[in-house]
C-alpha cells in the first residue's frame, strides 16, 4: 500500500532554536512577494510587474503548560526588562515522515502574544511573528 503524498499537520513538528516545541495546535505562515506596476508613456496598462520586498509573517496557536513561561520560556522573546538585548530566534517545520524541511524561518521576532484562560478549557495562546528570511522545500525566499 502506497502512502498518501498529501502533507497533514500530524506529519510535521515545530522546532524553535533547535528544540522541539510540542505545544502547537496550529501553525500558519504567509510569504508575500508584492509587485509594483511599472507604467510606460502612452499605455494604460502596466508594462511590467517589478518585485519589491519579501515579507514573512506567521501565527501559531499553542497550548500553555504549567510553568512553561509562554513565548519567553521557549526563547522566542525576551522578558520585558531584557527586550533591548533580545536576539532573533529560528523555527523549522520538519516533516517527521520524510525527514525534510517544510518551512524554515530565520531571524524571527515575536510581534505579539495573546493568551486565553477559560473555565473548563485548556489555556491557549496565539503567537504572531515576523521573519527576515525563510525557505521551504524549494529554496530561500528572503
Amino acid at each position: 500500500m502506497a502512502r498518501s503524498p498529501l502533507l497533514t499537520g500530524s506529519k510535521v513538528a515545530l522546532f524553535v532554536n533547535g528544540v522541539m516545541y510540542g505545544r502547537v495546535s496550529s501553525f500558519h505562515f504567509t510569504s508575500e512577494t508584492p509587485r509594483r506596476k511599472i507604467h510606460c508613456v502612452d499605455s494604460p496598462s502596466p508594462f511590467e510587474l517589478a518585485p519589491t520586498s519579501n515579507t514573512v509573517t506567521g501565527t501559531m496557536t499553542v497550548y500553555r503548560l504549567i510553568d512553561d513561561g509562554a513565548a519567553e520560556g521557549a526563547g522566542m522573546v525576551a522578558p520585558v526588562d531584557e527586550l533591548p538585548r533580545e536576539k532573533y530566534f529560528t523555527m523549522v517545520l520538519f516533516n517527521v515522515v520524510t525527514g525534510g524541511i517544510v518551512f524554515q524561518a530565520e531571524f524571527c521576532s515575536v510581534e505579539s502574544q495573546t493568551w486565553s484562560f477559560e473555565a473548563r478549557s485548556l489555556a491557549t495562546g496565539v503567537i504572531n511573528f515576523s521573519a527576515i528570511r525563510s525557505e521551504n522545500e524549494v529554496r530561500r525566499t528572503g
